[in-house]
């Protein structure tokens, strides 16, 4: 991957509009799927569009603890009737349980934002972000191995506090993602930019998966791909894409059964 600086200032001036659990809507191959929307007209909506041309990704921000049955819900429509990645986003510290439940429902990849990594935060902020990696921590014993993701975004902080979060999650085997702020504006260009290549390069250097990403990586970052894609390299990455996800749902199934039978044998 390059940074595209082109690409950059267009993200610094637009700002990246964060998910939300009230609204669907398609940007490229992207989905993002709001986890509050009624279950029947979203799908239909997403039916209809799909149809015109097939989404690669889909992204659903579930909504508060009292809510989260309805994205769960979602969940479970979304990948029983689309062949794509599901990236489930938890924007709270939250619990195992809740944790579990994205996991059965089909998530494949998880996201629980950090936003910022500053350790100079106040009481309050520093309660919350030491609740999120502990819920990051858990996620990491339920999903697959680089399924576990967390959002910085740049801009919001000095670009020192952006890069100890990339490697704080890169060595705890945590994927990070960078989205870009409009706050960016008040920072260098090349001061954000460089950010991006020591995320490209901590990628690089720990392996992290991040294949089922590009779609998302490529909407809302300033990444982009090294070389346009040929016939048959686009076939071969397709046939790769299938056996991710057929892996993932194999290893879902048999957690899930596992559990189950564990409740069975406990009479309960």
């Amino acid at each position: 991957m390059k940074i595209d600086q082109n690409k950059l200032r267009q993200l610094i001036a637009r700002e990246v509009k964060a998910p939300s659990p009230d609204e669907l809507r398609r940007e490229g191959n992207v989905f993002f799927v709001g986890g509050n929307l009624p279950v029947r007209e979203t799908l239909e909506t997403m039916f209809d569009s799909h149809c015109q041309a097939p989404a690669e990704l889909f992204l659903l921000t579930f909504g508060d603890l009292a809510g989260f049955h309805r994205g769960e819900e979602l969940a479970r429509v979304i990948k029983k009737n689309f062949s794509a990645h599901l990236v489930g986003r938890l924007d709270y510290p939250a619990p195992p349980y809740i944790i579990e439940r994205a996991y059965a429902a089909g998530v494949d990849i998880l996201d629980i934002p950090l936003t910022v990594f500053d350790r100079a935060l106040s009481r309050e902020r520093g309660l919350e972000m030491e609740g999120r990696l502990s819920a990051i921590d858990y996620a990491r014993t339920v999903f697959p191995r680089w399924s576990v993701v967390s959002t910085l975004v740049a801009g919001e902080e000095p670009s020192c506090s952006t890069v100890a979060g990339i490697d704080a999650l890169l060595s705890a085997e945590v994927v990070p993602l960078v989205t870009v702020s409009g706050r960016a504006a008040h920072y260098p260009t090349e001061e954000i930019a460089a950010a991006f290549e020591h995320l490209v390069k901590g990628w690089q250097r720990k392996k992290a998966l991040i294949k089922p990403l590009l779609p998302l990586l490529y909407l809302t970052t300033p990444l982009a791909p090294p070389s346009a894609r040929g016939v048959l390299r686009g076939f071969i990455e397709r046939i790769y894409d299938r056996r991710l996800l057929a892996a993932s749902d194999l290893r879902r199934s048999l957690r899930v059964r596992q559990v189950e039978q564990s409740f069975e044998s406990a009479g309960l």
